[in-house]
C-alpha cells in the first residue's frame, strides 16, 4: 500500500514540474509592428493626437523599434548606451510633432512611467536576493 501511495505521489510531482517548464516556453514576444501599435494607441489616449500626429508618432516608433530589434543579438545583454542614445532621440522626434500642451502632458506620462519601471525594479531586484 506504501508503494502504491508513493508511487503515485511521484508521478503527481513529475506532472506538476512537466506543467511548471511548459509555462516560461510560451511567451510570446510583440512583432515591433505591434508594439509601435501600442505604444501609439496609449499615447493617442493619454494625449489626443489628430490623425497627423498620430501616423507620424507611429512611424518614430516603428522606425526605432525595428532598429532596436536589428540591433539586437540574441542571448547577450543589450547595450545599454546604444538603446539610452536611441530612446533620447526618439523621444525628441516625439516631442517635436506635438503641441505645447500636449509636451507637457507627455513630459509627466514619461516621468510616471520611469517613477513604475523603478518600483518594479526595486522589487524584482529583491525577489532575485531570496
Amino acid at each position: 500500500m506504501k508503494k502504491i501511495i508513493l508511487t503515485a505521489v511521484l508521478f503527481i510531482s513529475m506532472g506538476t514540474m512537466a506543467f511548471a517548464q511548459q509555462d516560461k516556453s510560451t511567451k510570446v514576444r510583440k512583432t515591433p509592428e505591434e508594439r509601435a501599435q501600442h505604444l501609439t494607441d496609449a499615447l493617442d489616449k493619454k494625449l489626443a493626437l489628430n490623425a497627423d500626429q498620430k501616423s507620424k508618432v507611429y512611424a518614430i516608433t516603428f522606425d526605432g523599434l525595428k532598429k532596436w530589434q536589428e540591433n539586437r543579438t540574441e542571448g547577450q545583454k543589450p547595450d545599454r548606451a546604444a538603446m539610452k542614445a536611441e530612446l533620447e532621440k526618439r523621444d525628441a522626434q516625439i516631442s517635436a510633432v506635438l503641441n505645447d500642451q500636449q509636451k507637457k502632458t507627455y513630459q509627466e506620462w514619461k516621468a510616471e512611467k520611469m517613477k513604475s519601471m523603478k518600483k518594479h525594479g526595486k522589487r524584482g531586484a529583491k525577489n532575485e536576493k531570496v
